[in-house]
């Protein structure tokens, strides 16, 4: 829009209503005076402040420098609306910033058409009539309120209406004004306002009057009522409401048609009510109390007072002048000065003559006099009820007219007695006078007089609980029966000595098949019906009685005749059972206690409904009062209540059981009941639909008390019946009123309503045995997939158009018309369809509602639905409802895959600028903004193109310099402007952003981060208040949560902080920590620096303990609980900051100990709490946390002793409080334990005393003993399952007591607690189980396995813990068990599985193969403790696994693999400890030990021809199978004459190849003689040894296989052992670490390369030996022996020497444990003794050995 704003006080009306009226968002006070000083001359004008056109056309618009077309289009609607062209552009203006529904480019082409211009003119029409109108609104709110304690700127209006102005009489004056300048107004034609306006226009024109014309007279109605008028005020009104013919003689009489007749009666019954009020009556009766008038404003004045008839004089042609010529007949009746009373009878007369009761009864009758809850409704109502008091303390009743004038008078009072200050006013005034007379007249008169006694009683008891008791009362004690004298025999009566009372002399029994008696002496007197002459004598008896009695029998006498049939139905007794149960109805709804001295009649009652429901033309108002009076005691009763309905054949009902979902579409077995016959035989046609009204009344009140007790099966066919026959069609009945239409629809939608709403809000859903559908899925799948869903869509497909639209037809902007009950129908819409998104099954297929909601839009069909409801927005009268469509459209967001954007059209950019709009609007209601934001935020992660719209980030520079294209800002109409204004840190916790706005501002703020939204982030980085207002939340106190106003704050602030932090860890995580914004680590220091991470931790500790205390279930879903939010905010943030150092933020030992140590009671606090299932999750993620960060801040615990103590008793209570074990709070809690015993074990001044550690291992082994029972099957573990967690605190808990053994020094003191908890039995059964399965089918126990193998192999280490797993069965549950943990080792299937260089140790066990392996390792350990005690298992266990061992050794000669040496490995170290027992293993196997020792020999022997090789070895490796044998040959050839640079793969493979040489060497001594033995014994059994070594001396082959000999030994010893010692030298400068290529020292270490020769030496010297003194060796063998081992054997020496001059790096000492002692020989040569003298190269033990050698070779060999 051209030109400037102008000033835009002039509109903006409806915002400053919205402000005032206290409905929405309450402002602070100061803001809301501020306001109202602001508008107080906008106020105090009314209309008269929009100005008519006073100057030339055009002369204020040329100053604006507007367009043509613009200035052409605000010139015709200025001369269109007859308004100011000033006033007009402001119109404009605001019209387009509130209003308008289209972009800045469609306005200048709608400007230029013709035909759209007109139609945009209309729209600012419509748009100006309703600024009007909340400018009278706003007047009356204010008029209405300032005397209202209850309202929350009482205050502030109290103080306007005593300001000068007002108190000065301006705002009457105005009122005056306005309401004579509208009725006086011209009207309009094409003449005198332009061509726009035609008959329509005219029309909504008339219209328009009338509405204004009706609310200045409700305001200046108020105003009577609180302020005396002066006399020539009260006297222009008068005269003015004559003239104006109490509404009837408006200028545009021929206008109005019927559908304005309404407002016109209006009109008039106000100007009655003010006439009558500016009497003020209440003075009048006070003045007629104390017998003078010289109180009373008007009448004390004799002048006055004739003005007045004067004028009164006049009236009497009209019926609207009935009220006031009755009201002047009882001024003058008082015989004030003036008074006549002639002309009071004059008065009188002419009033009943008007039917003045009949008026005012049609006047209460009429909106909005007859609106619950209304100021207008209830001052209407005492006004009227103040004139009856004057008239009926002036004039006797039967005075008032005829039968039919009194019938109108009862029914008037009948309608003031249920207001509530009425009946108050009443009871205090008593019978004596006024109204009270006239009920106390009807009293007497029971039940002669059975209507009048029974309607007033009913009325009363309907206003106010007390009332209602003592309504019953006084019905319980009636002193008085008043009856026809004919109804008595004359021998039943006998005279007494008072005139006309006589004595009954006999029982008398009016209802004669009853047992209601007047007792024999009862006393009567005879009076007569008031005046009449031809009255009927009647008597009234003395006699105390229950009235509730009699109407027993009312209601048994009308049962016994339409038991004789419907033609014996005395329509009297009808109506008088009809009031009977209204009076029981309204006594039960105010005071439920009198139920049971109802029983009685309630059983009647139910007769009633079941007689009557099957008549052909049944009583309709009898029909629907039983019904009302069922569904009020069924509040308090409803199953009685409902079983004994079901009695009466009323309700629907079913035939057959719906078996299947599917049969709900048929329908079959669904019987209407009597309902249904009524509903279209009766209804239907008459177009009222009383009863249908009050059984959906009567269903909707069951259906929460069903729920909770799980009956609700029993609705099934009722709600069946609404779903098919009524919700689907109701739209198309005929409707007398069209606002019942809109009523039936929104009695059905809260049925459904309520019925999803209970399924939601139930804690735990009820398991149910049947499989027939549940009431709730019958609910879902036919609004989803029947017409019902159809109708539901319709519903909320109405549009905000048609809604405004109906608000305009009701006449009024008060909330009992049909436009509010349109808009509480569409908003119980919204709810249910947002549930019925939430709870569809997904079992279900697409649905059609969902189909219609999520299908794209096609071109040139009607808007989408998802757009008519977007553009609620738009509608500004009721604030809910544009709420509730942002959180249908939230919905929708989440569960439909389509873009939203899409279906928004054309429209998109006019919706978002409305939305945008409205949440930067100052007077919104806060709901509303926060929905808008929470629909955003989820729009970033669901609604990608919808997002960008609302971001709207734009490139600052458009050139084609790449630089300026990473330059972005924040686009003139955005959300993130919006949002950035509204949090900003100043404007926190304000009125300006309240706390939940705050809340869905950072949750926007945070879903961008966490959706990614880069350039969203970029820009909002850039902007210099972000992280200050981002962060502010850290920097204040949380509220006291306890504080019931604070507590909606209290949860809304931690959501923020909750929110704040995740932001913040986000960013932490997503950017370096030095590239993080400066402002940020400048708000992070500030945190730091005010030690507000200290605070955070405390108030985390204290919600989450206040949490635990709490044992009632929350109504908000437990994902979005406060509590939770803030728990997982701060473990992600804590983690974040474990895994990422940030510089601002860094946390000492001291801050990091306190976190921890608070987490830890705040876990305590909830394990000792209720278990909710809110208290168990957040006990979980407080245990992983605990879990996390002592692994990462182990170190900053001060006291690791007091830590694990904590922890302990923390297990302890887990156990103690709850039934059975929960796995995923115990796994953190263990894993700390684990993690903080690891801490300490390296170091030992921390570890902790072994009492401690004894108590910890208590408690795993009291955790495994609990949960070991309740592991899961293993077709049960799937990834994620329960049963994989039960798992994985088994694999905690072992680690755990695996750990406490290592640090306990004394087997005795664990030992003891695992044999009290059967732990290692109990183990192993479940590692059997595991086992047993095949390997595929138990993936997920593998790591459970793994580690308990992990155990059993730490306890097998301690000899009494070896003798507990051998005696619990280790060998009963394992050794044939393992055997399906084979893997198939074949080339072709190990291919596929290869292991990567990478992997280590671990991760190669961490297999089923690997778990195999560790059993193998385990028996060897338990063989090595138990010695012979074990050798029976061992042999059990060879037995079972000999063929595999074998398989194993060959394969592991060809697939120099990870996993297959491994196996190899640990299978040559159970051989070994095996073959320690020889003798035995002979007896027992011999077979076995022949095949494994061969074995054994030959993989040695290959071993060192691939040792010999480094670059094949390397090749091998690489091409994974020795395929090419000629390309192997010349390898082989080249890799000893080349020098080789093994990768360090290479040099992994070669460690394990010498790992498993330095076992099979170890296990070929025990198959040679003992060295010594045979050096010196002559006389030995070598029988017993036989050689196992050819008399051969070349290198081994890979490619030919042939028999081990000397040669494969003494090739091991130079060029395998000696060669990889002279690797570990340093060449001269060079550094050991300069290298980049693999250094051997650190792969292999030397002491095994020590070993490996020392083993080898020591079986080429035992063999050669055993060879040298075999007598059947042939001389020249052994002759050829000493020569070329004597050979090989110096050359060795010669190489050791050599490499001992050059200085080899020293290593630890090998190993003890894989090597035998060496025997020791005295004699060594010199140059080994002065090499050893010069370098410390190599440990005593090994010198001596080598020297040995040298000795054997000088000795033996020459």
């Amino acid at each position: 829009m051209e030109g400037d704003v102008g000033n835009l006080s002039s509109f903006g009306n409806r915002s400053f209503y919205q402000l005032i009226n206290g409905t929405g968002v309450l402002r602070p006070h100061e803001f809301v005076d501020r306001e109202l000083n602001r508008n107080k001359k906008k106020i105090i004008n009314g209309l008269s402040f929009y100005k008519k056109p006073r100057c030339v056309q055009g002369e204020i618009l040329k100053t604006k420098k507007l367009k043509k077309v613009t200035e052409e289009f605000l010139l015709k609607t200025s001369a269109f609306l007859g308004l100011d062209e000033g006033e007009t552009y402001e119109l404009f203006i605001s019209y387009l910033s509130n209003d308008y529904r289209g972009s800045k480019k469609e306005l200048q082409q709608v400007l230029r058409n013709e035909r759209l211009a007109h139609a945009l003119a209309y729209k600012v029409r419509d748009y100006y009539y309703t600024e009007r109108l909340y400018l009278l609104q706003s007047v009356k709110v204010i008029v209405n309120s300032w005397q209202n304690n209850l309202h929350p700127f009482q205050r502030g209006f109290g103080t306007f209406m005593k300001s000068t102005e007002v108190v000065s009489g301006s705002l009457m004056k105005m009122l005056l004004e306005t309401f004579e300048q509208l009725t006086q107004e011209p009207f309009p034609t094409w003449e005198t306002n332009s061509i726009l306006m035609n008959d329509r226009q005219m029309y909504l024109w008339v219209q328009e009057n009338l509405r204004e014309q009706s609310e200045i007279l409700e305001i200046l109605y108020i105003y009577v009522k609180d302020f005396d008028l002066p006399e020539e005020q009260v006297l222009k009104l008068l005269e003015l409401f004559k003239r104006h013919g109490f509404g009837r003689l408006q200028n545009y009489k021929h206008v109005i048609d019927d559908s304005l007749i309404f407002l016109v009666k209006r009109i008039g019954y106000l100007e009655v009510l003010i006439c009558v009020e500016m009497m003020d009556l209440e003075a009048v009766l006070a003045c007629i109390e104390r017998g003078s008038f010289n109180d009373h404003f008007l009448l004390k004045d004799k002048e006055t007072f004739m003005k007045l008839d004067k004028v009164v004089q006049t009236l009497g042609s009209e019926d609207s002048h009935g009220p006031l010529l009755l009201l002047w007949s009882a001024m003058h009746m008082f015989g004030g000065e003036g008074s006549d009373f002639s002309l009071a009878r004059k008065y009188g007369n002419a009033a009943i003559h008007l039917h003045v009761f009949h008026y005012l009864y049609n006047l209460l009758m009429s909106e909005p006099f007859n609106e619950e809850n209304s100021m207008i409704c209830s001052v209407s109502h005492l006004t009227v009820y103040n004139l009856l008091v004057l008239i009926l303390s002036t004039f006797d009743e039967h005075t008032l007219g005829t039968d039919q004038d009194a019938l109108a008078l009862h029914r008037v009072i009948c309608l003031v007695l249920k207001q509530v200050s009425v009946s108050e006013d009443f009871w205090e005034k008593g019978s004596d006078e006024g109204v009270g007379s006239v009920y106390h007249s009807a009293l007497l008169r029971f039940p002669l007089d059975y209507s009048s006694f029974v309607q007033f009683s009913a009325a009363l008891a309907e206003s106010t609980p007390t009332s209602a008791e003592r309504v019953f009362h006084i019905w319980k004690q009636l002193q008085r029966y008043t009856e026809y004298l004919d109804c008595n025999h004359s021998s039943d009566l006998t005279s007494t000595k008072e005139l006309n009372e006589w004595k009954l002399v006999v029982n008398k029994r009016p209802y004669p098949t009853r047992d209601f008696i007047l007792n024999a002496g009862t006393k009567g007197k005879i009076l007569t019906m008031g005046t009449k002459h031809d009255a009927s004598p009647i008597i009234q008896w003395y006699v105390t009685f229950s009235g509730w009695d009699l109407l027993l029998c009312e209601v048994e006498t009308l049962l016994d005749q339409v038991a004789q049939g419907s033609g014996m139905v005395s329509p009297t007794q009808i109506e008088k059972v009809t009031d009977a149960v209204e009076l029981v109805h309204a006594v039960l709804k105010n005071h439920p206690q009198s139920e049971k001295d109802f029983q009685p009649i309630i059983h009647c009652i139910y007769s009633l409904i079941h007689r009557f429901v099957r008549l052909s033309h049944p009583p309709i108002l009898l029909i629907v009062q039983c019904i009302e009076c069922v569904t009020c005691l069924a509040k308090q009763n409803p199953v009685k209540v409902w079983h004994n309905m079901k009695q009466t054949g009323l309700l629907p009902y079913l035939t057959e059981n719906i078996d299947n979902i599917s049969e709900i579409l048929s329908g079959q077995g669904l019987m209407a009941g009597c309902y249904g016959n009524m509903l279209f035989g009766v209804e239907c046609i008459e177009g009222s639909y009383p009863i249908t009204t009050a059984v959906l009344e009567f269903i909707s009140n069951i259906i929460e008390p069903f729920f909770k007790d799980s009956m609700e099966s029993e609705l099934m066919a009722s709600f069946m019946y609404i779903l098919r026959e009524i919700f689907p069609v109701f739209q198309k009945w005929r409707f007398y009123k069209l606002k019942t239409r809109e009523l039936i629809g929104r009695k059905c939608v809260e049925i459904f309503h309520k019925t999803l709403e209970n399924v939601i809000n139930r804690s735990k859903p009820v398991e149910s045995t049947s499989k027939r559908p549940k009431v709730q899925e019958v609910v879902v799948y036919s609004l989803l997939f029947t017409e019902a869903g159809q109708t539901l869509l319709g519903i909320i497909a109405t549009g905000s158009d048609n809604v405004d639209q109906a608000l305009v037809q009701q006449g009024s902007m008060a909330e009992g018309g049909i436009g509010a009950e349109m808009i509480r129908l569409i908003q119980i819409s919204f709810s249910v369809l947002n549930q019925l998104l939430l709870l569809k099954s997904p079992d279900l297929p697409l649905s059609p509602v969902e189909s219609a909601l999520s299908s794209q839009p096609v071109v040139r069909q009607n808007q989408h639905i998802v757009a008519t409801i977007a553009q609620y927005i738009y509608h500004k009268h009721n604030p809910r409802l544009p709420m509730l469509a942002c959180l249908l459209l939230k919905r929708l967001a989440l569960v439909t895959k389509m873009s939203i954007l899409s279906c928004f059209g054309g429209a998109a950019e006019s919706v978002r600028d409305m939305y945008l709009n409205r949440l930067q609007g100052a007077t919104e209601d806060l709901k509303l903004k926060v929905s808008i934001l929470e629909f955003l935020s989820v729009c970033v992660e669901a609604q990608p193109g919808l997002i960008e719209m609302f971001l709207n980030v734009q490139l600052t520079d458009s050139s084609s310099s790449e630089a300026a294209r990473k330059d972005l800002s924040i686009g003139k109409i955005s959300c993130l402007q919006t949002v950035l204004n509204l949090m900003e840190a100043d404007k926190q916790m304000t009125y300006k952003c309240p706390s939940d706005l705050l809340c869905a501002c950072m949750e926007f703020i945070h879903s961008l981060w966490s959706g990614h939204r880069e350039t969203a982030m970029s820009v909002l980085r850039t902007c210099d208040k972000f992280w200050m207002s981002v962060c502010a939340p850290l920097s204040r106190n949380l509220p006291n949560s306890e504080e019931e106003p604070g507590k909606d704050v209290y949860t809304h602030q931690v959501k923020t902080v909750s929110h704040v932090l995740e932001i913040l860890a986000e960013e932490i995580f997503c950017v370096a920590s030095g590239k993080l914004d400066e402002k940020l680590k400048k708000c992070l220091a500030e945190i730091n620096s005010t030690s507000r991470l200290k605070y955070w931790t405390g108030q985390v500790r204290d919600c989450l303990i206040a949490e635990a205390g709490q044992s009632s279930q929350h109504k908000e879903g437990l994902s979005e609980h406060h509590t939770l939010r803030l728990l997982i905010a701060w473990k992600n943030f804590l983690i974040t900051l474990t895994r990422l150092q940030v510089e601002q933020l860094k946390m000492d030992n001291q801050l990091k100990e306190m976190i921890i140590i608070d987490m830890l009671e705040a876990l305590r606090a909830l394990i000792n709490g209720s278990s909710t299932p809110l208290n168990n999750k957040l006990a979980k993620i407080t245990s992983a946390l605990i879990f996390r960060l002592i692994t990462s801040w182990t170190s900053a615990l001060s006291d690791v002793r007091r830590t694990v103590r904590d922890v302990k008793m923390a297990i302890l209570e887990a156990l103690s409080n709850n039934a059975s074990v929960v796995p995923s709070l115990q796994i953190g809690m263990i894993g700390s334990l684990v993690a903080m015993l690891q801490h300490v074990r390296p170091n030992p001044a921390k570890k902790v005393d072994p009492d401690t550690l004894l108590e910890v291992f208590k408690t795993g082994c009291e955790v495994i003993h609990q949960s070991i029972f309740q592991l899961p099957a293993a077709k049960d573990l799937t990834p994620g399952s329960t049963g994989e967690v039960w798992l994985k605190m088994q694999v905690v808990s072992c680690c755990l007591l695996d750990e406490v053994i290592l640090q306990l020094s004394s087997e005795l003191s664990w030992l003891p607690v695992l044999q009290e908890h059967l732990v290692i039995s109990s183990l192993l059964s479940s590692v059997e189980y595991f086992i047993k399965k095949p390997f595929f089918q138990a993936k997920q126990g593998l790591n459970f396995v793994h580690t308990v193998i992990l155990l059993f192999l730490t306890i097998a280490k301690q000899e009494k813990g070896a003798e507990s797993l051998a005696s619990s069965g280790l060998t009963q549950h394992l050794c044939l068990s393992v055997t399906n943990l084979y893997e198939d080792l074949e080339p072709a299937a190990m291919r596929q599985t290869m292991m990567t260089s990478k992997q280590s140790e671990s991760a190669v066990t961490l297999s089923w193969h690997g778990v195999y392996c560790l059993c193998v390792d385990l028996y060897a350990t338990a063989l090595l403790v138990l010695k012979f005690s074990f050798l029976e298992d061992a042999f059990h266990f060879l037995g079972v696994h000999q063929d595999r061992m074998l398989q194993c050794f060959e394969l592991s000669k060809v697939l120099l693999q990870e996993n297959v040496l491994f196996e190899a490995e640990k299978t040559c170290d159970f051989i070994c400890q095996l073959s320690s027992y020889l003798p035995q293993w002979r007896v027992s196997s011999p077979e076995s030990v022949h095949q494994l020792q061969g074995s054994v020999l030959y993989l040695c022997q290959t071993y060192v021809a691939y040792l010999t090789s480094t670059r094949y070895l390397q090749h091998m490796l690489e091409n994974r199978a020795p395929e090419n044998h000629m390309h192997r040959r010349s390898l082989q050839h080249q890799s000893s004459l080349e020098d080789e640079l093994p990768t360090k793969h290479v040099l992994v493979i070669k460690k394990r190849m010498l790992q498993i040489l330095g076992r099979g060497f170890s296990m070929l001594r025990q198959f040679t003689p003992e060295l010594c033995e045979v050096l010196y014994e002559r006389n030995m059994d070598y029988a017993e040894h036989q050689p196992f070594l050819a008399l051969a001396f070349t290198a081994p082959s890979i490619e030919q296989e042939c028999l081990p000999s000397f040669g494969t030994f003494t090739s091991c010893v130079r060029d395998v052992c000696v060669r990889l010692l002279t690797k570990h030298e340093v060449k001269p400068g060079q550094s050991p670490h300069s290298s980049t290529e693999p250094n051997v020292l650190e792969v292999i270490p030397k002491s095994l390369i020590v070993f490996v020769m020392e083993n080898a030496l020591y079986l080429v010297m035992s063999q050669a030996m055993r060879l040298l003194r075999d007598p059947g060796l042939p001389q020249t063998d052994k002759q050829l022996l000493k020569r070329e081992l004597g050979t090989e054997m110096n050359y060795f020496l010669m190489e050791l020497q050599r490499y001992l001059k050059r200085g080899a790096p020293t290593s630890p000492s090998p190993s003890s444990a894989h090597r035998q002692p060496s025997p020791k020989i005295s004699g060594t040569p010199n140059v080994l003794g002065r090499s050893l003298s010069q370098t410390a190269l190599m440990s005593a033990p090994e010198m001596e050995f080598f020297k040995f050698v040298q000795e054997f070779v000088s000795a033996v060999l020459k």
